[in-house]
């Protein structure tokens, strides 16, 4: 198929937050090197919307790095929430690096 004219299409170069819509991402890296090392991470989100519409999300991140050259991040990213609640816990040592992310979001409609 040709489509000759699309003079009237409009060219969007970014991400546009739809009204009463919301977006939650959570990623944990960790890395380290050595003989006797460790690396977990581990991540959960859980959206829940009431009858009346009401959306909560729950969220948790971890990452752990036990080793040589030891490395643990924990990234989110939230969009469109109305209320956002988030702690972080980070303990770095010699040979080991600790990252945990707590979320907690409302959404609640537009009227």
């Amino acid at each position: 198929m040709l489509i000759d004219d699309l003079s009237y299409l409009e060219n969007v170069l970014e991400d546009e937050l739809i009204l009463g819509a919301v977006s939650a991402t959570i990623g944990a890296y960790a890395s380290a090197g050595g003989s006797n090392s460790l690396a977990l991470t581990d991540t959960n989100l859980i959206l829940k919307t009431n009858k009346r519409g009401v959306s909560r999300l729950k969220g948790t991140g971890l990452a752990l790095a036990i080793g040589e050259d030891a490395t643990a991040d924990v990234y989110y990213n939230l969009e469109g929430f109305d209320k956002v609640k988030v702690k972080t816990f980070s303990v770095e040592g010699s040979n080991y690096d600790l990252e945990i992310v707590k979320i907690r979001a409302i959404d609640r409609p537009n009227t």
